[in-house]
This record gives structure tokens, C-alpha cells and sequence, in this order.
């Protein structure tokens, strides 16, 4: 089975023309933590927003899960309207709800995510209960029955959910599994360079990035510098799985290069492009499938979610 820790979220989506940008005050193409009262006021300022379940590794859990592939998701919500559609999203998708409750009266976390016409997402997260989740909500059988433990650096911010992070690393190394990592985001790399780094270096098989976060990870602006640097600092990595946007993916293996060219996409909404792109990734590694197969289904899920607005596609995949 393959485990997936991260926020709890539910995604509110609409689309906005670009002076829309500037006149919130947005900062476009990021993902910026706010407060409640920020979030309230973003909500209030979008049109018709469409509501979904979200959260990047429950978005790329669900994504395993629409493959075939047998996948659980570990996360932290209120018990509140938002948390009980994040909840049915999850269970009516297949995969394996291990959601716990949040006591303290915290909202279910929420991302107002604008899009653009050039299909960039910009998204503007309240994290709520979601980034409350400690050690004690951890649910250690699953984690001991994982092959593969997937964990998105977004929940890095809270000492306890950091801590919770580095327990079910150490625990699924010392039951045979393999840890990955996302680094999810340039404004988490800028935050916690050095403790992702510590935790990469004593902990993880196999990490996910794009360009930008990769060469943030170094404060370097060339992604060959950046790479050269990572195999230097993590000798003993698997595999760095780092994503190149319409340049497709370049994968490390052993210290070897393999390039794949991105799936032709008509991009209407890039939101969730990395984290169906890891689930397709994930799915080839849970079915053993070939470093090309399992390169081919993630470009092709990463096309297939940015060809249509939300996280959750309607269209059939092929």
C-alpha cells in the first residue's frame, strides 16, 4: 500500500482575468499561507467558485486510487461541514480514509485558488485544522503495512506536524518501506531549506519537485548546477523525480539522467499538474513497472488534470 500524509484541505476554484491579480494583492502562480480572516475576504471575492477536496498528497492519494492502485490518506480535519465533504470525497474515491478529528475549534483547512487565462493557479491556503496533525494521529498499522510512505512538504510549518513527519519516516524505514517527499512549493524550500535537506540526507528514498524548487533548494538558478549539487549532498537517494513544466520530467537514477518529454495538454487549469503527475509516478512504482512506464503515466496524468478546471477530472483517461 502506499500512504499519503498531508493537509486536509477543501479547494475553492474560479477563474479570474489577470488585473484581478493585482487588485487582491495575489501573488500569482504561488501558494501563500493566509490567515482566516484573508481567506474569508478571498472567498467573498470569488465568482461561482466550484468546491472540491483537496490538499496536495490527498490529491495525489486520490489519484492512485482512480488508477487502480491501493493507496491511503492520513490527515487532520474539524468536524464541520468542509470536513465532511473532504471526508465523502475521500471514501466515495476508493481509497483508504485515515482522517482524524481535530478538538480545538479550528476550521476544516480551505485554498481559494484563482486561475488565470494562462491556466496559471494561484492559490491562497488557510490551513485550519489540517496542520494540527501530531504523532498520536498517525495511524501506525497502515504506516508499518506501507511500501511506500508519500509525504508532501507543505505540513513541514508546525513543530508537531514535522514531528510527525520525521516518526512515520523512521517507522516505515524500520519496517522494509521507502519514504518520498515533495517539496511542494518555492515558499517551502525558501522556509525550511536546511531541515528539508537534514531530512532528504537521514530519511528519504525517493523526492518530487519541479525546476524552480529544485534550484531554490540550492539558491541557484541553473537546474544542471542544482542537480550536480544534489547528487553531491545525496549520494544514497533512489531516485530525484524532478519536473521540467511543457520540458517534461528529468529523472535521476543511480546518477544517470533519463529525460521524458511532457504529454501535449490544452492547459486550461494547471492546479494539481505535480500532484497527479506523483500519483501516476507512485502507481508505476507500487506496480513495478519501468522507470518509461512509470515516466509516461505521470506526464499523461499531469496533461490530463490541467486540461480541465478542478482536481477532479471528468473526462476519461487514456
Amino acid at each position: 500500500m502506499i500512504i499519503c500524509i498531508g493537509n486536509a484541505l477543501v479547494d475553492s476554484l474560479t477563474q479570474i482575468e489577470e488585473p484581478k491579480i493585482n487588485e487582491l494583492s495575489l501573488n500569482k502562480a504561488r501558494m501563500t499561507l493566509v490567515d482566516k480572516e484573508r481567506s474569508n475576504f478571498l472567498l467573498q471575492n470569488m465568482e461561482n467558485p466550484i468546491y472540491e477536496a483537496g490538499g496536495s498528497a490527498a490529491n495525489t492519494a486520490y489519484w492512485i486510487s482512480q488508477l487502480g492502485g491501493e493507496v491511503g490518506f492520513i490527515g487532520k480535519i474539524s468536524n464541520d461541514e468542509l470536513g465532511n465533504q473532504f471526508q465523502s470525497s475521500l471514501r466515495d474515491s476508493g481509497l483508504k480514509d485515515f482522517t482524524v478529528y481535530e478538538e480545538e475549534d479550528y476550521q476544516t483547512g480551505l485554498c481559494a485558488i484563482f486561475i488565470t487565462p494562462d491556466g496559471e493557479r494561484t492559490m491562497n491556503t488557510y490551513l485550519g485544522a489540517g496542520e494540527y496533525l501530531s504523532v498520536n494521529d498517525l495511524n501506525v498499522d497502515s504506516i508499518k503495512d506501507a511500501n511506500i510512505l508519500y509525504m508532501e512538504g507543505y505540513l513541514w510549518d508546525k513543530p508537531s506536524s514535522k514531528e510527525a513527519f520525521l516518526h512515520a519516516a523512521k517507522l516505515n524505514k524500520e519496517t522494509g518501506g521507502m519514504n518520498a517527499i515533495s517539496l511542494s512549493d518555492v515558499f517551502c524550500v525558501d522556509m525550511h531549506r536546511e531541515s528539508f535537506k537534514d531530512f532528504i540526507k537521514s530519511d528519504i528514498d525517493y523526492v518530487f519537485c519541479n525546476e524552480d524548487e529544485l534550484n531554490s533548494l540550492f539558491e541557484l538558478n541553473n537546474i544542471d548546477e542544482s542537480i550536480e549539487n544534489f547528487l553531491n549532498l545525496f549520494p544514497n537517494i533512489k531516485q530525484l523525480i524532478c519536473t521540467l513544466g511543457s520540458k517534461g520530467v528529468m529523472i535521476i537514477e543511480e546518477g544517470l539522467p533519463y529525460h521524458f518529454d511532457a504529454t501535449e495538454a490544452n492547459v486550461v487549469d494547471k492546479t494539481g499538474a505535480g500532484d497527479f503527475f506523483a500519483g501516476g509516478y507512485l502507481y508505476g512504482l507500487q506496480k513495478n513497472l519501468s522507470l518509461v512506464d512509470s515516466a509516461e503515466i505521470a506526464n499523461r496524468s499531469a496533461a490530463h488534470v490541467i486540461s480541465e478546471i478542478g482536481v477532479r477530472p471528468k473526462n476519461e483517461f487514456n
